[in-house]
């Protein structure tokens, strides 16, 4: 198995977490919305449930009630609307399970190299 993977979707960086690689690069689209989202995995466990159960009573259908629902949520926690719209998409449980188990070594707009913590 080789140390280092390049994944641009949450489903290969998910398995590329589980296969416990040494070195992720993360590139596009994701790589912008992990950096976006990395504050979330830092976040107290009653931040993080608020976050979950707001993120899961929001209609996503592009109406204001999405958008007044998170306004709330995004005061509370201190990230943007934004930022909160881009954990649903992602999954809370998987960034903080990213950052948790992956430093992020570099990152430059469309690229975001992780390595592994030593433990």
């Amino acid at each position: 198995m080789s140390n280092s993977i390049t994944v641009t979707t949450k489903e290969e960086l998910k398995s590329a977490r589980d296969a416990k690689f040494q070195e992720i690069i993360v590139t596009d689209n994701l790589a912008n919305q992990l950096k976006k989202t990395k504050p979330i995995a830092f976040m107290g466990a009653m931040t993080l449930g608020i976050i979950a159960a707001a993120i899961a009573a929001t209609p996503f259908t592009g109406g204001l009630s999405a958008g007044a629902g998170l306004v709330g949520v995004a005061a509370l926690s201190g990230m943007e609307v934004a930022a909160i719209i881009l954990v649903a998409s992602i999954g809370i449980t998987l960034i903080v399970a990213v950052f948790k188990d992956y430093e992020e070594i570099s990152y430059k707009d469309g690229e975001m190299v992780l390595r592994r913590k030593q433990k």
